[in-house]
């Protein structure tokens, strides 16, 4: 991960105290950026790939909803995240993201392990789904911490401190459209925390957004799972939320 010097910086300028701009940064999580090709800080390997019409299970049916990313689970340091994913295999992220209050049928996220036979899938609707423009996403490791904080009695500047790491993100790390683990980035409602999604250690898998998934407004679609099902690859059970900047 990149210097977090631009974070104390500012939050030096801002007069907040060190011990608990260190404390703050104590509980950074890294997570894996997939970016396009391009820019800074150097990209490393293929890691997924944004849009496109991705290879399917044999006996899986082809979803219709537009699909968003695929992640290459391979090619994913094992330290990359605090997350206990699969040394292998790919992630494939679906979802409507024109009508995503339709219903629970609006997002999919399909796990294809290492080995499992795949075929190019068949459209079976009408209005088959957008399909939005392919592009390889590269591998960076990079620092997360929550944009929104809130005043506590370990950290009483909590919220300050949350509008520091939005501030000065930019300086640390890529404006990556997949990333896996870390915090997310909330726009409105965290969608780990501010949700009820039953008991269970509740983390992001992953977020993908950006102002290529619709015509107008920037959009996110976080995914959410519990641990546990994470580490048994019961990725049915994940969950999904949506948001949009503003």
């Amino acid at each position: 991960m990149r210097s977090l010097h631009p974070f104390r910086d500012e939050a030096r300028i801002r007069g907040l105290p060190e011990d608990e701009v260190e404390r703050w940064l104590g509980t950074v999580r890294s997570c894996a950026g997939l970016s396009p090709a391009g820019g800074t800080p150097p990209h490393g390997p293929v890691a997924g790939q944004l849009g496109g019409t991705p290879p399917l299970p044999m006996d899986e049916p082809a979803p219709n909803l537009p699909f968003l990313a695929s992640v290459d689970l391979a090619a994913i340091p094992a330290d990359a995240t605090d997350l206990p994913l699969p040394e292998a295999g790919t992630l494939l992220f679906f979802a409507d993201t024109e009508d995503p209050w339709s219903g629970e049928e609006w997002y999919r996220l399909v796990y294809i392990p290492i080995g499992m036979p795949v075929s190019e899938p068949v459209p079976g609707a009408d209005r088959p789904p957008r399909v939005h423009a392919a592009q390889d996403l590269h591998l960076t490791i990079e620092p997360t911490l929550p944009n929104r904080g809130e005043d506590t009695e370990q950290f009483p500047h909590g919220s300050e401190l949350g509008s520091v790491w939005w501030d000065t993100w930019g300086d640390m790390r890529a404006d990556a459209p997949v990333q896996i683990g870390g915090y997310p980035w909330v726009w409105n409602a965290d969608p780990v925390t501010e949700h009820d999604y039953g008991p269970g250690d509740w983390v992001l898998l992953a977020e993908v957004g950006g102002d290529g998934l619709t015509d107008g407004d920037l959009v996110t679609v976080y995914w959410i799972i519990r641990r546990d099902d994470l580490a048994n690859r019961r990725f049915a059970r994940a969950r999904a939320r949506f948001d949009v900047s503003g």
